[in-house]
């Protein structure tokens, strides 16, 4: 969360956040007798241990905080806990006190953290003209500390904010959290002011659940509530439950079958140290509720969208659902991805979710946004001249140091769509609470058994993608091997009507999606930075950070996800994947310090058109499949030739200020959809675009004038009929080999080559992206503050049976 902190005096703290409800009066807080602090006298010089003991007992003491115990828990992680974590102490209800020294995250209310009295482990600046959050290595180090522990918070509790009492020696700051950033208050010495210190905590003890932070649409279920012997029942085995693998059937016993998986799935979040609790989301004119345990995916980090998705129970149907818990991108013409899905489902587009209920939850925004603005109010704008750029660019995002770079884990910088002057000049997003529903729990795509049913549901996901742009006229945006699902279909061959289980495409998360561009039009902007997933962006989108997201950089984006999991689960030649991974996926370039494609992919894209191990070498990886390496083989060439004509186009641009486009009109509604029921039902025939002409203008350019044979290879990716027949000449081949590997490519001891994130001033190198796993958002070059992130490429884990993926959309 660097460069998300605002500064408030305690005052303005005590204003804004600390209002008493109207059945307390400020008349009523009592008066102690002396300083309640006079055992802290000498806390400068004391240890952090002896701070912590005398300032609990001054709070509990004197009562200060009514209705609350301060207590110690730093002895022992919460059981069931894997991340270890354990603040110093914190705020219960009084009727609620843990006495085993464990932080309780599920119950705490205030988190407080103690630090020794040294102005290194502040990690906020006072100063004058100073950055709120500074960047010397132990404040940041303490600052991501502090980061972690809200994060837990929010991740064990539904909460819409928190507040977080830090004590550095005999100094305190009240700090306030949402998911835009966070507000400090100037450091006060408690010893010399105890007053102010004993107002605020007093007025903390009278907050109502809502003013303290937690989700007013939630109810906690507690054993012995109805709703818990509900869940209890609804995770047991049931008979009639389907195993997910692909097969041939007897019979479909009944219309609400449920896959195994998903019910264990449902039975693994019941986690006895874990909270369970009933969410409402808007439906119509009315409210639904469901019922979820942990999370199978959280987000990480606390700026950003927090998303959490869940194996959800309706408490009206009995059935279970994928429910998306997130904080959206609050902004105008934003839709909701709820409203998205349902234009999709009028639209009768297939392999995509169906929506169940969706919408804001109690108009929740984020608050931090607001007070930034108040304290940094907007300068007069003078108007700019028509040569002058709208964009704000990667330049403009960096700061000096481009270690002190933190950007949040979807996010990459959305340079053709911010205006100067209007509120999106703010660094903080803004973000409203809002809840998905939608009907499939879905499997993560590292479960498929064969390359031949990966192409399958990659053609799912193309033809859905295309049916998006033709029916509904919306476009994705966010390709990701993330987004990408498998979905288990019990269903009737269409031919001979056995009963069966068939594996289809999903293609999810529609949150970032557009309207397909209007060229009549130019593109109104609708938040300031561009989101998307770095390791699958075209390079184009990655070396031109003003381009418009076209059909192109989509189908590319699917190639991406194609060779990513082929390369990972797959049998080939390439003897280090992982170094594959980290070069082709995970690395970028530098230069004057805007990040761009890195240089394995552009080198394998845009100018040999061949899958190089490295740059310099001349092997050509290759599978053991030869359908598959017929695929990249095509598409390669294609997108060669794609590059090509548009460096060709650009430099014509140049010449003559023409801008001749190298795309063709998207959408091919009038292909037909074939279904990959069996993969022998595939027929598409080629088709042939000889005569068409990209190049378009006789203008001298001074780069090659691409061929006639480049200019037909490059419409091949200006739309969806030739990928999609690509794929389905793959599916039809009988030459495809049993080329699963057991577990995973990338082996337990890979370590990455470079360090996370470019050194100081480095121009046009390229350097390692934090490696991520697969199934998440795009981790951007540098990690969370002050945390050992340790640089690697994903983790081993077992694909069978473990299905479930890590991502922001509806599936585990």
């Amino acid at each position: 969360m660097a460069n998300r902190a605002i500064h408030l005096e305690p005052e303005e703290f005590i204003h804004h956040f600390l209002s008493l409800p109207d059945d307390v009066s400020a008349s009523e807080r009592p008066t102690w007798d002396g300083n309640v602090f006079k055992g802290l006298e000498n806390a400068p010089n004391m240890k952090e241990a002896s701070i912590v003991t005398e300032f609990l007992a001054a709070i509990n003491l004197s009562g200060l905080v009514p209705g609350f115990t301060l207590c110690e828990s730093q002895d022992l992680p919460d059981k069931g806990d894997s991340t270890m974590q354990k603040v110093d102490a914190a705020f219960f209800r009084s009727d609620n006190v843990p006495t085993d020294g464990r932080p309780h995250w599920a119950d705490q209310v205030v988190a407080v953290e103690f630090k020794a009295h040294d102005t290194s482990k502040d990690p906020f600046d006072d100063r004058p003209n100073a950055k709120v959050d500074p960047d010397a290595e132990e404040r940041k180090r303490v600052r991501g500390q502090i980061i972690e522990y809200a994060e837990q918070i929010f991740r064990y509790q539904q909460r819409t904010f928190l507040f977080m009492l830090l004590v550095i020696g005999r100094r305190f700051r009240l700090l306030f959290w949402d998911r835009s950033g966070t507000i400090t208050t100037r450091a006060v010495d408690y010893f010399e002011n105890p007053d102010l210190l004993c107002e605020m905590l007093w007025r903390l003890g009278h907050l109502t659940e809502e003013q303290l932070g937690y989700d007013a649409s939630v109810k906690r279920v507690l054993p012995g509530d109805a709703d818990y012997t509900t869940m209890h029942l609804a995770s047991l085995p049931h008979v009639n439950d389907l195993e997910h693998n692909e097969r041939l059937l007897d019979g479909l016993t009944g219309e609400n079958l449920v896959f195994r998986y998903v019910r264990q799935a449902f039975s693994r979040s019941l986690q006895p140290h874990w909270p369970r609790y009933r969410l409402d989301v808007p439906y119509k004119d009315t409210v639904r509720t469901f019922l979820v345990g942990k999370p199978e995916f959280f987000a990480s980090g606390m700026a950003g969208r927090g998303t959490r998705g869940y194996v959800a129970l309706d408490r009206e149907s009995g059935r279970f659902v994928w429910l998306k818990d997130a904080w959206r991108a609050h902004y105008d013409l934003v839709d909701q991805e709820g409203s998205v899905l349902a234009r999709l489902n009028n639209a009768e587009v297939l392999n995509v979710p169906t929506l169940v209920c969706h919408g804001d939850i109690l108009k929740q925004i984020t608050r931090t946004p607001e007070f930034w603005e108040l304290k940094n109010p907007p300068l007069i704008m003078q108007p700019a001249s028509s040569s002058t750029t709208s964009s704000r660019t990667l330049v403009e995002e960096l700061p000096p140091s481009s270690k002190s770079l933190k950007r949040t884990h979807a996010e990459v910088v959305d340079s053709d769509e911010t205006l100067p002057g209007t509120p999106e000049e703010c660094p903080l997003r803004r973000h409203r609470h809002y809840r998905l529903v939608v009907k499939e729990v879905a499997m993560n795509l590292k479960a498929f058994q064969g390359g031949r049913q990966l192409v399958s549901i990659i053609y799912d996901c193309v033809s859905a993608h295309r049916d998006a742009m033709a029916k509904a006229r919306i476009m994705h945006r966010d390709v990701s091997g993330g987004n990408i699902l498998i979905l288990p279909n019990a269903m009737v061959h269409p031919q001979t009507g056995q009963p069966m289980i068939k594996w289809t495409g999903i293609l999810a998360d529609w949150e970032l999606s557009k309207p397909v561009h209007d060229k009549s039009t130019a593109p109104r902007a609708r938040q300031p930075e561009r989101t998307g997933t770095w390791q699958f962006m075209s390079v184009g989108t990655l070396s031109e950070h003003t381009k418009i997201i076209g059909p192109p950089d989509e189908l590319e984006s699917f190639f991406h996800v194609t060779l990513y999991y082929a390369i990972r689960y797959l049998r080939s030649n390439c003897v280090d994947v992982g170094g594959f991974i980290e070069d082709f996926f995970d690395s970028y370039t530098v230069t004057d310090k805007v990040y761009s494609c890195g240089t394995l992919k552009e080198t394998v894209m845009a100018e040999k058109g061949r899958l190089l191990r490295t740059c310099t070498s001349k092997d050509v990886i290759r599978f053991s499949s030869a359908p598959l390496n017929d695929f990249f083989d095509s598409l390669l060439t294609w997108f060669k030739s794609h590059y090509a004509v548009q460096a060709y186009n650009d430099s014509l641009v140049k010449c003559s200020e023409k801008k001749v486009s190298s795309t063709c009109e998207a959408g091919d509604s009038d292909e037909p959809s074939v279904p990959s029921i069996f993969y022998d039902d595939v027929d598409l025939e080629f088709e042939d675009d000889s005569d068409a002409n990209l190049g378009g203008s006789t203008t001298t350019a001074e780069v090659r004038k691409p061929t006639s044979e480049e200019e037909k290879n490059a419409l091949k990716v200006s739309g969806h009929k030739h990928v999609l027949q690509a794929l389905a000449k793959a599916m039809r081949s009988r030459d495809w080999m049993k080329d699963r590997v057991e577990n995973d490519n990338v082996p337990d001891n890979f370590k990455p080559k470079r360090i996370v994130g470019p050194v100081r001033f480095a121009s046009a190198a390229t350097f390692k992206r934090l490696k991520k796993d697969a199934f998440s958002s795009p981790v951007l070059p540098f990690p969370r503050e002050g945390c050992d992130i340790e640089p690697s490429t994903p983790k081993r884990r077992s694909a069978l049976p473990g299905p479930f993926r890590r991502e922001e959309a509806f599936s585990p």
